[in-house]
Protein backbone atom coordinates (compact mmCIF):
# COMPACT_ATOMS: atom_id res chain seq x y z
CA UNK A 1 0.00 0.00 0.00
CA UNK A 2 1.53 3.01 -0.91
CA UNK A 3 1.81 6.39 1.25
CA UNK A 4 -1.23 7.92 -0.36
CA UNK A 5 -3.75 4.96 -0.07
CA UNK A 6 -2.61 4.55 3.14
CA UNK A 7 -2.59 8.36 4.34
CA UNK A 8 -6.28 8.56 2.81
CA UNK A 9 -7.23 5.23 4.89
CA UNK A 10 -5.82 6.81 8.39
CA UNK A 11 -8.16 10.19 7.88
CA UNK A 12 -10.99 7.37 7.29
CA UNK A 13 -10.83 5.60 10.08
CA UNK A 14 -10.36 8.79 12.32
CA UNK A 15 -13.31 10.22 11.13
CA UNK A 16 -14.63 7.15 12.20
CA UNK A 17 -13.81 6.45 15.43
CA UNK A 18 -14.62 10.10 16.08
CA UNK A 19 -18.01 9.86 14.50
CA UNK A 20 -18.51 6.92 16.60
CA UNK A 21 -17.28 8.58 19.79
CA UNK A 22 -19.75 11.39 19.29
CA UNK A 23 -22.53 9.00 18.95
CA UNK A 24 -21.74 6.95 22.07
CA UNK A 25 -21.28 10.30 23.87
CA UNK A 26 -24.54 11.85 22.59
CA UNK A 27 -26.43 8.39 23.25
CA UNK A 28 -25.62 9.29 27.17
CA UNK A 29 -25.84 12.70 26.93
CA UNK A 30 -28.29 14.57 29.55
CA UNK A 31 -29.63 18.29 30.47
CA UNK A 32 -30.28 17.14 34.18
CA UNK A 33 -27.17 17.72 36.60
CA UNK A 34 -26.86 14.08 38.78
CA UNK A 35 -25.63 13.77 42.38
CA UNK A 36 -21.45 13.21 43.06
CA UNK A 37 -21.78 9.26 43.02
CA UNK A 38 -19.96 8.31 46.54
CA UNK A 39 -17.02 7.01 45.21
CA UNK A 40 -16.39 10.83 43.90
CA UNK A 41 -17.52 12.80 47.18
CA UNK A 42 -15.01 10.06 48.77
CA UNK A 43 -12.05 11.25 46.27
CA UNK A 44 -12.85 14.68 46.22
CA UNK A 45 -13.08 14.83 50.66
CA UNK A 46 -9.75 13.12 50.34
CA UNK A 47 -8.48 15.09 47.89
CA UNK A 48 -9.55 19.01 49.94
CA UNK A 49 -7.47 17.51 53.08
CA UNK A 50 -4.55 16.78 51.09
CA UNK A 51 -3.63 20.61 50.36
CA UNK A 52 -3.59 23.86 52.28
CA UNK A 53 -6.66 25.23 50.80
CA UNK A 54 -6.96 27.84 53.96
CA UNK A 55 -4.30 29.35 52.63
CA UNK A 56 -5.66 32.17 50.20
CA UNK A 57 -2.69 33.92 49.32
CA UNK A 58 -3.49 33.14 45.59
CA UNK A 59 -6.47 35.21 45.90
CA UNK A 60 -4.73 37.79 47.41
CA UNK A 61 -1.86 37.76 44.27
CA UNK A 62 -4.65 37.09 41.72
CA UNK A 63 -6.03 40.73 43.11
CA UNK A 64 -2.87 42.52 42.91
CA UNK A 65 -2.72 45.75 40.61
CA UNK A 66 -6.61 46.07 39.72
CA UNK A 67 -7.23 48.95 38.39
CA UNK A 68 -10.64 48.43 36.84
CA UNK A 69 -13.52 45.83 36.22
CA UNK A 70 -14.34 44.34 32.37
CA UNK A 71 -16.13 46.82 30.04
CA UNK A 72 -19.97 45.81 29.86
CA UNK A 73 -19.15 43.16 32.40
CA UNK A 74 -17.34 41.63 29.42
CA UNK A 75 -20.24 40.91 27.47
CA UNK A 76 -19.70 40.98 24.21
CA UNK A 77 -22.35 41.82 21.50
CA UNK A 78 -23.50 41.24 17.59
CA UNK A 79 -24.31 44.55 15.55
CA UNK A 80 -27.89 44.60 16.63
CA UNK A 81 -26.97 44.27 20.08
CA UNK A 82 -27.28 40.66 21.38
CA UNK A 83 -24.83 39.34 23.73
CA UNK A 84 -23.34 36.13 21.87
CA UNK A 85 -20.38 35.87 24.64
CA UNK A 86 -20.51 36.79 28.36
CA UNK A 87 -17.51 36.65 29.85
CA UNK A 88 -18.96 37.22 33.71
CA UNK A 89 -20.58 33.58 33.01
CA UNK A 90 -17.64 31.81 33.61
CA UNK A 91 -17.10 33.73 36.86
CA UNK A 92 -17.53 31.80 40.11
CA UNK A 93 -18.24 32.82 43.82
CA UNK A 94 -14.51 32.93 45.49
CA UNK A 95 -15.84 32.51 49.00
CA UNK A 96 -18.02 29.21 47.69
CA UNK A 97 -17.11 26.03 48.75
CA UNK A 98 -16.86 23.64 46.17
CA UNK A 99 -19.67 21.16 45.33
CA UNK A 100 -19.56 17.56 45.81
CA UNK A 101 -19.41 17.05 42.23
CA UNK A 102 -15.84 18.77 41.68
CA UNK A 103 -12.58 18.56 42.46
CA UNK A 104 -11.76 21.14 45.13
CA UNK A 105 -8.70 22.02 43.39
CA UNK A 106 -10.43 22.83 39.85
CA UNK A 107 -12.98 24.78 41.98
CA UNK A 108 -10.09 26.86 43.32
CA UNK A 109 -8.50 27.41 40.01
CA UNK A 110 -11.87 28.43 38.29
CA UNK A 111 -12.57 31.06 41.02
CA UNK A 112 -9.39 32.19 40.83
CA UNK A 113 -9.63 32.69 36.52
CA UNK A 114 -12.22 34.56 37.36
CA UNK A 115 -10.81 37.31 39.08
CA UNK A 116 -11.14 39.60 36.07
CA UNK A 117 -10.61 43.29 34.69
CA UNK A 118 -7.72 45.37 33.71
CA UNK A 119 -4.31 44.84 36.36
CA UNK A 120 -1.02 46.81 36.40
CA UNK A 121 1.63 43.92 36.27
CA UNK A 122 5.19 46.02 37.28
CA UNK A 123 5.81 49.19 36.17
CA UNK A 124 4.86 50.15 32.49
CA UNK A 125 3.20 46.77 31.79
CA UNK A 126 -0.31 45.85 32.29
CA UNK A 127 -2.92 42.73 31.65
CA UNK A 128 -6.48 42.51 30.90
CA UNK A 129 -7.57 39.35 32.45
CA UNK A 130 -10.66 37.39 32.36
CA UNK A 131 -12.53 39.32 28.55
CA UNK A 132 -11.56 35.70 27.03
CA UNK A 133 -9.83 32.98 27.91
CA UNK A 134 -6.45 34.08 27.89
CA UNK A 135 -4.79 36.90 29.21
CA UNK A 136 -3.25 40.19 27.42
CA UNK A 137 -0.67 42.06 27.92
CA UNK A 138 0.36 45.77 27.30
CA UNK A 139 3.79 47.28 27.44
CA UNK A 140 4.04 50.56 27.72
CA UNK A 141 7.44 51.64 25.72
CA UNK A 142 9.33 54.30 25.55
CA UNK A 143 7.34 55.17 21.13
CA UNK A 144 3.82 52.77 21.77
CA UNK A 145 2.72 50.35 23.25
CA UNK A 146 3.49 46.60 22.69
CA UNK A 147 1.29 44.24 23.39
CA UNK A 148 1.15 40.02 23.76
CA UNK A 149 -0.97 37.65 22.75
CA UNK A 150 -3.87 39.68 21.39
CA UNK A 151 -6.77 36.56 22.26
CA UNK A 152 -8.99 34.70 20.63
CA UNK A 153 -11.31 36.46 18.34
CA UNK A 154 -10.87 40.60 17.13
CA UNK A 155 -13.89 41.81 19.49
CA UNK A 156 -12.78 40.67 22.26
CA UNK A 157 -9.41 41.76 22.08
CA UNK A 158 -10.66 45.17 20.56
CA UNK A 159 -12.93 44.84 24.16
CA UNK A 160 -9.77 44.66 26.29
CA UNK A 161 -7.74 47.26 24.76
CA UNK A 162 -10.66 49.39 24.99
CA UNK A 163 -10.69 48.62 28.88
CA UNK A 164 -6.87 49.76 28.71
CA UNK A 165 -7.17 52.78 26.79
CA UNK A 166 -9.86 54.12 29.17
CA UNK A 167 -7.21 53.83 31.82
CA UNK A 168 -3.97 54.54 30.45
CA UNK A 169 -2.47 56.85 27.72
CA UNK A 170 -3.92 56.41 24.34
CA UNK A 171 -0.29 55.99 22.75
CA UNK A 172 -0.09 54.02 19.14
CA UNK A 173 0.93 50.61 19.40
CA UNK A 174 3.81 49.89 17.66
CA UNK A 175 4.70 46.54 17.80
CA UNK A 176 2.34 42.89 18.68
CA UNK A 177 4.24 39.17 20.08
CA UNK A 178 2.80 36.41 19.77
CA UNK A 179 4.35 33.84 22.20
CA UNK A 180 3.38 30.55 20.41
CA UNK A 181 0.78 28.47 17.68
CA UNK A 182 -2.42 28.29 20.06
CA UNK A 183 -4.65 30.54 18.85
CA UNK A 184 -5.96 32.33 21.56
CA UNK A 185 -2.91 33.85 21.64
CA UNK A 186 -2.86 35.66 18.14
CA UNK A 187 -6.27 34.92 16.89
CA UNK A 188 -7.35 38.46 17.89
CA UNK A 189 -4.94 40.46 16.60
CA UNK A 190 -7.49 42.62 13.57
CA UNK A 191 -9.07 43.93 16.62
CA UNK A 192 -6.22 46.07 17.79
CA UNK A 193 -4.09 46.64 14.42
CA UNK A 194 -5.08 46.09 10.79
CA UNK A 195 -3.13 44.19 8.12
CA UNK A 196 -2.42 48.11 6.19
CA UNK A 197 -0.44 48.75 9.56
CA UNK A 198 1.52 45.78 9.38
CA UNK A 199 2.56 46.67 5.57
CA UNK A 200 3.18 49.94 5.95
CA UNK A 201 5.67 49.30 9.00
CA UNK A 202 3.53 50.85 11.04
CA UNK A 203 3.46 47.54 13.54
CA UNK A 204 5.73 45.03 13.57
CA UNK A 205 4.82 41.70 14.55
CA UNK A 206 6.91 39.48 16.18
CA UNK A 207 6.33 35.43 16.46
CA UNK A 208 8.33 32.01 16.22
CA UNK A 209 9.51 31.34 12.80
CA UNK A 210 7.95 28.14 13.17
CA UNK A 211 4.44 29.51 14.61
CA UNK A 212 2.49 29.28 11.03
CA UNK A 213 3.56 25.62 10.42
CA UNK A 214 2.81 24.69 14.05
CA UNK A 215 -0.85 26.22 13.50
CA UNK A 216 -1.64 25.24 10.52
CA UNK A 217 -0.49 22.07 11.41
CA UNK A 218 -2.73 21.83 14.28
CA UNK A 219 -6.23 22.85 12.15
CA UNK A 220 -5.40 20.42 10.01
CA UNK A 221 -5.01 17.73 12.51
CA UNK A 222 -8.19 18.96 13.93
CA UNK A 223 -10.24 19.23 10.86
CA UNK A 224 -9.65 15.51 9.70
CA UNK A 225 -10.37 14.41 13.54
CA UNK A 226 -14.05 16.69 14.10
Amino acid sequence: MNNSRLFRLSRIVIALTAASGMMVNTAYATDEAKAATQYTQQVNQNYAKSLPFSDRQDFDDAQRGFIAPLLDEGILRDANGKPYYRGEDYKFDINAPAPETVNPSLWRQSQLNGISGLFKVTDRMYQVRGQDISNITFIEGDTGIIVIDPLVTPPSAKAALDLYFQNRPQKPIVAVIYTHSHTDHYGGVKGIISEADVKSGKVQVIAPCWLYGRSHQRKTYWRVIL
